[in-house]
């Protein structure tokens, strides 16, 4: 309700003022001991509250406050405290005040100047603030904090019409009203300072001086067996988002968000701040905890405050290095692969989304220490949506709460979390969508209309409303949303038709064209080498002779079977025993065909260059003398000037390929390492495989494509999905450029409107 001119108004009982110095002007700070929330005002804010002693209505209390020097019209005065009321820091006097007792106030002097308070001094932001409407900041920054999403807490209180009777509120606003608790639901379980009293006693040292300066040198370690492991864990981050890991991964992330939890709680205990609730919050189905520590706003000092902020992201980046020299101790197993997913999940996960400042968890309430900047994000909200709706529709924009560089740091902090949080709670809401089905649809149409339909309709309806209609009901501010609005349907559409702008990338990889990879026939003795490495050899020239006594023995004795068996067939044949004779002929036939092979592999023991080229091989100096099994590679034989592209395109991408290759564009292929060369895309083989048909596209050696054990093989792996091969031939100079080996990706253009590509990159599978 908004006080009448003769309404008298008291501050609440349960409310308690402090003082405290912030961007280096006085703040006062209000503590609402039942509800547990804080509020910071202004100086002349501060001066209307202490006026308001259950005796005095508005009227007498804005002649005080002009009397002060307090530029607040009589409006302006009843609006705050109309403000005061619905956060509850306000009520109405139960008794009605008589003029007897009014006069007798008013000789007494009790509202002219209290002995208590010196007339407000106001500087010259604070004179420019109050022409604005004013209002008491709500300050519940810390209040029942989550440790992975936003949390619902209380924002910054504005202006609003009073509440409509309950008679009056429709079936479709109670149902709105059940927005919230489909997408977030908090279970309180215990009060949680005792808890927090006994592993204060235990862990309170962890933040002295002595624990943080072993924490950071603990950090520091794990930092650096992370950094000499790089390529490793890089490795290990690609199985985070394995199906048959999830169950153990919930578990490990259970218990690095409680040690979380933990921490906040022990560091405010330390600090000697009350520990709150403890309980479990629901947001979009997954699990959360969370700790009240509230009375962290009662300390002045911003260190002990900004380490209770970090408290959480404090033990975990410890358990995050402890991890981490676990797996570098670790033999290779089950156990090492879990030490580094416990690392990923308590060390880069925590900072990523704790201690992100774009995201109103941890590190949002440090930044808003460290600048002194309290309600950061309702600030720079209303700075930047007052500059976008002046800069599209004209509005005049308001006044701003702030000034100097604070006033440029809460807009550009405000314009990127809320790009970073379209992207963030969009992911949210379409992996919810996809993984719960029917129930995640469902969540997904509540958080869609919570934020940003049901807004969207009041902020048009303000607009609407903003000014009286002109000529045919519209003004300038209403042509300006409907000209938005026109352009935004016609837009629509030729997304839907439209070629996406973006790109599609296949990955490739650089080989030898036509290369020689020579290996060994069979187990064999390397007897002569007669190249060594990087020599130019010629077609038909001897590189490797390599001798196999058991197999030119085997060759000799089906030789002699052989040479036997015609002879007797020959002898049989004469004694006019033509049976026998046909049955020695045919095993002599097979023993032919066994002695032809042993001798073409007796052959192969002289390897001979198939092709012109350059000798290659790590192991060619080592190999005189040596004992090699069967398909031992010995060495290649290869151009540097002649090398190929060898691309597997996935079926998906199918269309495009074909679009190109048949069109003949001349594409940009990006390698690892920054460097970049053209080419144009050769025509599709026909047949699809899931066979590996280069080691360097598979996963689990850097690659980009997914690869399972295959069937019936040992060690062997295929693809998971069937793609399609594409050899594309390198002129060259281009050729010399690059190196055999090199993964990269080939840019083609996506041949499917926007709204299509957008709809396929959701619906993927990890």
């Amino acid at each position: 309700m908004n006080p009448t001119p003769s309404t008298t108004v008291k501050l609440d009982r349960d409310v308690r003022f402090s003082t405290r110095e912030i961007g280096g002007r006085t703040a006062y700070v209000a503590h609402h001991q039942a509800t547990g929330k804080f509020y910071q005002f202004g100086p002349e804010e501060y001066r209307v509250a202490t006026l308001l002693d259950g005796i005095h209505g508005v009227t007498d209390v804005h002649a005080v406050v002009v009397a002060d020097g307090i530029d607040w019209s009589a409006e302006d005065v009843a609006r705050f405290i109309a403000q005061l009321m619905r956060c509850n820091l306000a009520v109405v006097a139960s008794e009605p005040v008589t003029a007897t007792q009014r006069a007798s106030t008013a000789e007494s002097g009790a509202i002219d100047r209290p002995a208590s308070l010196a007339p407000c001094q106001t500087d010259e932001t604070q004179t420019d603030r109050s022409k604005e409407c004013p209002s008491a900041t709500c300050f519940t920054a810390r209040d029942e904090r989550p440790t992975a999403s936003i949390p619902p807490t209380p924002g910054p209180v504005e202006p609003s019409p009073p509440p409509a009777p309950a008679a009056a509120v429709s079936g479709l606003q109670r149902t709105l009203g059940y927005l919230p608790l489909l997408i977030s639901q908090r279970i309180p379980l215990f009060y949680g300072d005792w808890l927090a009293t006994k592993l204060e006693r235990r862990l309170g040292r962890l933040f002295s001086p002595l624990g943080a300066a072993i924490w950071g040198g603990c950090v520091a370690s794990g930092l650096m067996v992370v950094y000499g492991h790089w390529h490793s864990f890089a490795a290990e981050m690609r199985h985070l988002f394995d199906p048959h890991l999830w169950p153990i991964m919930i578990l490990i992330w259970c218990f690095a968000k409680m040690v979380h939890e933990a921490g906040h709680a022990i560091c405010a205990k330390h600090h000697g701040v009350y520990v709150g609730r403890v309980g479990i919050m629901f947001f979009f189905l997954a699990p959360l905890a969370y700790v009240d520590v509230t009375d962290a706003w009662r300390l002045k000092s911003r260190f002990q405050r900004v380490q209770i902020a970090l408290g959480g992201v404090y033990l975990e980046l410890a358990m995050a290095s402890v991890a981490a020299w676990t797996w570098w101790m670790m033999p290779e197993g089950y156990l090492k692969h879990l030490a580094a997913q416990f690392f990923l999940i308590s060390g880069p996960a925590t900072l990523l989304v704790n201690a992100n400042p774009l995201l109103r968890l941890d590190g949002y309430y440090v930044v808003s220490d460290l600048t002194e900047i309290p309600n950061l994000r309702m600030h720079g909200r209303r700075d930047l949506t007052g500059f976008l709706q002046w800069m599209l529709l004209g509005i005049p924009q308001s006044r701003s709460l702030m000034v100097g560089w604070r006033r440029s740091f809460a807009s550009a902090h405000a314009a990127c979390s809320v790009l970073f949080q379209i992207v963030w709670m969009s992911g949210l809401i379409l992996g919810v969508a996809m993984w719960a089905k029917g129930l995640g649809i469902l969540l997904a149409v509540a958080a869609l209309l919570m934020w940003f339909v049901l807004p969207a309709m009041q902020w048009i309806y303000k607009v609407w409303r903003l000014a009286p209609a002109e000529r045919f009901g519209l003004n300038r501010y209403r042509s300006r949303l409907l000209f938005y609005a026109t352009l935004i349907v016609s837009v629509l559409p030729n997304l839907s038709t439209s070629n996406s702008p973006l790109d599609r990338r296949v990955p490739v990889v650089v080989r030898f064209q036509d290369e020689q990879v020579a290996r060994s026939p069979s187990d064999a003795f390397v007897e002569s080498v007669y190249i060594h490495r990087g020599q130019h050899v010629e077609k038909g020239t001897v590189l490797v002779q390599l001798t196999d006594p058991d197999l030119v023995i085997r060759r000799d004795k089906i030789a002699d079977e052989a040479e036997l068996a015609e002879m007797q067939a020959v002898q049989f044949r004469r004694q006019g025993q033509l049976s026998k004779a046909a049955a020695f002929t045919e095993n002599a036939d097979s023993l032919s065909r066994q002695l032809q092979e042993l001798d073409d592999q007796v052959a192969q023991l002289t390897v001979i260059a198939a092709r012109d080229g350059y000798v290659v091989g790590k192991q060619i100096d080592t190999l005189p003398g040596r004992f090699v099994s069967q398909g031992f590679e010995l060495l290649r034989v290869s151009d540097p000037n002649e090398k190929e592209l060898l691309a597997a395109i996935p079926e998906d991408d199918l269309d495009a390929y074909q679009h190109a290759a048949a069109k003949g564009l001349a594409t940009t292929v990006r390698l690892r390492g920054g460097q970049s060369i053209k080419a144009t895309p050769a025509s599709l083989r026909p047949r699809a495989f899931r066979s590996l048909i280069h080691p360097a596209f598979a996963a689990t050696s850097g690659g980009p494509l997914a690869v399972e054990p295959a069937p019936n093989e040992t060690n062997q792996v295929r693809l998971v999905q069937p793609h399609l091969e594409s050899i594309t031939q390198l002129d060259p100079i281009t050729s010399g450029e690059v190196r055999a080996g090199q993964i990269g990706t080939l840019t083609i253009p996506d041949t499917r409107p926007l709204l299509s590509r957008f709809y396929d990159a959701m619906n993927q599978r990890p």
